[in-house]
Formats: structure tokens, C-alpha cells, sequence
């Protein structure tokens, strides 16, 4: 578990599980469903943590290596996005977006 961000780890570890894509055809499709099930103050959080995160600037290979080990993370985004660092910007959008309009 991650200390430096707990509600992260619960994110990626409770919807980007190792059998995420049992549960779902897509990313995106995880997504929607963090966004349905989460009330605004865990959404919140969440987007805290993945701001922190992303001041960070980790390196590329590291920030896989960090998602993983750390967080718990097993979806590959690197088959569909350039970076990490654009894939975690597009969850804080999404996230930013349901907290604009609930």
C-alpha cells in the first residue's frame, strides 16, 4: 500500500485491478464506473493525490514502475497513450469534469 497516497492506491487497486478487464472492455469503461461509484469527497481526494503525483514528474519508466509497485495499477496505458504523464492528466480531466457537473 501506498503511504504517500493511500486513496490512489485504493483507486487503482480497487478498478485497475489484475482482472480489470474481466469486469470491463476498456479504460475508460473503469473510469465511468470510479466516477458512478464514488461520492465527491473521494473524488476529490482521488484528484488531490493524482495532482501531487503528477508535480512529481516522474520519470517515465519510473512512474510505470511507481503505478505498479506502489500503486497497484495493472492497466498497460503505454499500448494507448504516449505517456503517463497524458494518461494521468486524462483521469484528473475526467475527475475535474464529474466534480464541475455532478
Amino acid at each position: 500500500m501506498s503511504r504517500e497516497f493511500p486513496e490512489l492506491h485504493d483507486f487503482f487497486g480497487a478498478y485497475f485491478h489484475q482482472d480489470w478487464t474481466v469486469e470491463h472492455d476498456t479504460a475508460e469503461q473503469v473510469i465511468d464506473a470510479f466516477l458512478a461509484d464514488s461520492d465527491p469527497e473521494d473524488l476529490l481526494a482521488v484528484q488531490h493525490e493524482l495532482n501531487v503525483l503528477l508535480s512529481q514528474r516522474k520519470e517515465e519508466f519510473v512512474l510505470r514502475d511507481y503505478l505498479l509497485k506502489e500503486l497497484s495499477c495493472y492497466y498497460c496505458y503505454w499500448h494507448a497513450w504516449k505517456s503517463g504523464d497524458l494518461w494521468l492528466r486524462h483521469i484528473a480531466d475526467r475527475l475535474a469534469i464529474r466534480l464541475d457537473h455532478p
